[in-house]
């Protein structure tokens, strides 16, 4: 199962109001990110963290950990339970040091027979598998993982062109991401400084990947799956009242540390943009946060 346009899973940031948000601006598929595959996998219970939704257009959910069978024990329940979800990925790219301690994310990159008995063990779960990654030992150490990942059997795979090392510095190879995705049979999502949906979907037109997925643009512009973008400060305080609007509809509780968040977001780029932030990240409830708004917009 294969889409033209994926919003990237972001932990702390594509919860659920946010990823039906950036479908409702063009997104074809998003990702739950990070479900923790030894919490899931020991306590079915645990399953209540993995917000997916009905609603939601051909969702996924990503798995995260070191340990295969906890990660295919995760795939099935998931598969067993969420029957709206339509696919599955192995977070195999992530570099955040939390991550990496447990064993999860990028440390799968030193460790490929994990993560070939993980794809393995994740397809029982009847669903399409696809594992995200970072380059590895450069193009034809990356083009090797990538082979032994469709030799077992993943349906495709994600590549953010950047090394561990670099972590969002620098510039995303998306050289590296063509040659693989030209010595391949699956499809190849390219990921890494993306904009908006027009530059993906031209990356996709040279053939540099058969799909495009985009992260940290959208956390500031839900809109660019559309190529749209707020004009005004106005307009970017009004992606925040829709995202609020969802948050009352999908969540029992608003919340405040990700309204917050969004908030920041959304006003990146604007003149007194520090200024207000500021005045956001100290704000004690959704509804000062609403005042402050109120209050730049005259």
């Amino acid at each position: 199962m294969i889409f033209r346009s994926y919003l990237a899973p972001l932990f702390d940031y594509t919860d659920l109001p946010f990823r039906i948000m950036c479908q409702k601006y063009g997104a074809e598929s998003c990702c739950f990110p990070m479900a923790n595959s030894m919490a899931i996998s020991r306590d079915k219970s645990k399953l209540s963290q993995v917000d997916t939704h009905p609603d939601e257009k051909n969702a996924g959910v990503q798995i995260v950990g070191g340990e295969p069978k906890a990660i295919g024990k995760t795939a099935i329940t998931i598969a067993d339970s969420l029957t709206h979800v339509k696919w599955l990925n192995l977070n195999a790219g992530c570099p955040s040091p939390r991550t990496m301690q447990c064993g999860g994310g990028s440390d799968l990159l030193g460790y490929p027979k994990k993560i070939l008995n993980s794809v393995k063990l994740m397809r029982r779960a009847d669903l399409p598998v696809s594992v995200k990654i970072r380059i590895v030992d450069g193009g034809e150490g990356t083009l090797k993982l990538c082979r032994q990942i469709e030799a077992e059997g993943s349906d495709s795979i994600i590549i953010h062109g950047r090394t561990v090392k670099q972590g969002y510095s620098g510039k995303a190879d998306w050289e590296l991401i063509r040659y693989v995705k030209e010595n391949l049979d699956i499809p190849v999502i390219g990921n890494g400084d993306l904009q908006s949906a027009k530059e993906g979907k031209e990356m996709v037109k040279k053939g540099y990947c058969d799909s495009f997925m985009i992260g940290r643009a959208a956390m500031c512009n839900p809109m660019l799956f559309r190529n749209m973008a707020p004009e005004t400060l106005e307009g970017r305080f009004s992606l925040l009242e829709e995202y609020i609007c969802l948050c009352s509809k999908y969540m029992e509780k608003l919340p405040l540390v990700s309204i917050r968040l969004n908030a920041m977001n959304f006003i990146h780029g604007e003149r007194n943009a520090a200024k207000l932030r500021n005045q956001i990240s100290n704000a004690k409830s959704v509804e000062e946060i609403l005042e402050i708004k109120r209050a730049a917009s005259n």
